[in-house]
């Protein structure tokens, strides 16, 4: 039996069980290697690891893990996850396993808009994060392609990098009219037509093309994903929810259920830099090994 199984061995996952390593608690990372990231080139802002890819992340997170005695990792599927008793059992596609606690740090599952081309260019020239990859697409031609609300917030966000911006409307719809005025002032070109496609070279992105046959030349820019963490495997945990889908938790990451706690992208339910997710991670997992020390302590 294990005092904490670990869902998930991105970052958030892996500075956790450092954390509960160094705490001495007999600890279980299972990971099944489908991260979201994994089509990233290269992750920014992690001091002392900028411009690594996360599989080199991972696996300097893997080494400096293993150090401890206490963790050990297994690459298997989470399937199902229960609370018997007083404990968890945690299935996967190989076996089962008893823990006292879970800390899920999964991240998220995420959702591209349907057009042709996306997948080719998602990761490579066409992102999510503009704090996460605006520094790369400096002064291109970009294009934002995010549903109509989201545009008053990127557009001053994304113009910190490049002034030659082209939005477009994936509901189609145009924004709020304070928006309109100031796309106006600053020269932001707007587009409500449906794209049919993102036209690349080896996943360069070098046009957007819309339906009714027109073309833009863009070399780069972002577009709206929808993300939740419905997973399959929690279902039997009826773990209680914010009116966003977000898993609701404490102050200490603990959710509904007793004993399972949260943290990382799992958490916020948004797209984080790699180090803001180790650092929660970090955070939460002494949380957890706090409660395990006093339960330990009152018996």
């Amino acid at each position: 039996m294990y005092d904490v199984i670990v869902i998930g061995g991105g970052p958030a996952g892996s500075a956790s069980a450092l954390s509960l390593g160094r705490a001495l608690k007999k600890t279980l990372v299972l990971d099944n290697e489908t991260n979201r990231n994994r089509v990233t080139q290269h992750s920014h802002g992690f001091l002392t690891q900028d411009g690594v890819t996360p599989a080199d992340l991972r696996q300097k997170a893997r080494a400096d893990v293993a150090k401890y005695e206490e963790v050990s990792f297994a690459t298997e599927t989470v399937t199902r996850l229960e609370k018997v008793d007083n404990l968890f059992v945690v299935t996967t596609d190989k076996g089962s396993y008893h823990t006292r606690k879970v800390l899920l740090t999964m991240g998220f599952q995420e959702k591209l808009p349907d057009i042709k081309g996306i997948r080719e260019v998602y990761g490579k020239s066409l992102f999510y994060c503009p704090w996460c990859d605006g520094y790369e697409l400096r002064h291109r031609q970009l294009v934002v392609a995010v549903p109509s609300a989201l545009m008053g917030h990127l557009s001053k966000l994304i113009r910190n990098w490049s002034k030659d911006i082209v939005f477009c409307a994936l509901d189609g719809q145009q924004p709020a009219a304070d928006v309109l005025n100031y796309f106006q002032t600053k020269n932001i070109r707007l587009e409500t037509k449906p794209i049919s496609s993102f036209v690349h070279q080896d996943g360069n992105l070098v046009a957007v093309r819309f339906e009714d046959g027109t073309e833009i030349t863009r070399t780069g820019g972002f577009v709206g994903i929808s993300v939740d963490t419905y997973f399959d495997f929690l279902e039997p945990l009826a773990l209680e929810r914010e009116d966003s889908g977000k898993i609701s938790c404490n102050e200490f990451g603990e959710t509904s259920v007793p004993g399972v706690f949260v943290a990382g992208e799992s958490k916020g339910i948004m797209p984080t830099q790699l180090i803001d997710a180790a650092s929660d991670g970090n955070v939460i997992a002494k949380f957890v090994a706090a409660q395990i020390m006093e339960e330990d302590d009152d018996n």
